[in-house]
């Protein structure tokens, strides 16, 4: 997927989906850094806290640590990712997206581009 596809199905208001431990977006992405309570991930080639699968569809992200993610659920905590298309470079910074990911109920899951207001470390 382009980048502007993601942005597309981003701003379509599409929801992802989580079960248990993993988080499952509704679109394929390269995952560049990931901020779940209060936790930092930038590592995920054999990590022990997070890994990743990809379809052609979709990117599965399992949470081997944070425990169930329905604790997020009514709160004010996000989750928080910085992604890019697998079409693009990496090392170009104006190809990064940053994604905030709210868990609500019924498993589903709000993405959303955050604004001004919403802290993000870079």
């Amino acid at each position: 997927m382009t980048k502007t596809e993601i942005l597309e199905i981003i701003n379509s208001d599409k929801k992802g989906y989580y079960v248990g431990t993993r988080l499952i977006l509704p679109f394929k992405c390269n995952l560049i850094k990931l901020i779940a309570d209060n936790e930092i991930y930038s590592e995920f080639v054999g990590s022990t806290h997070v890994k990743i699968a990809q379809t052609s569809r979709n990117t599965s992200v399992y949470f081997r640590e944070v425990g169930n993610l329905n604790r997020f659920e009514g709160s004010y905590k996000y989750i928080k990712l910085m992604i890019a298309s697998e079409h693009d470079d990496l090392t170009d910074k104006s190809s990064h997206i940053k994604l905030v990911c709210k868990i609500l109920d019924d498993h589903e899951v709000e993405l959303e581009i955050p604004g001004d207001d919403v802290v993000f470390v870079n």
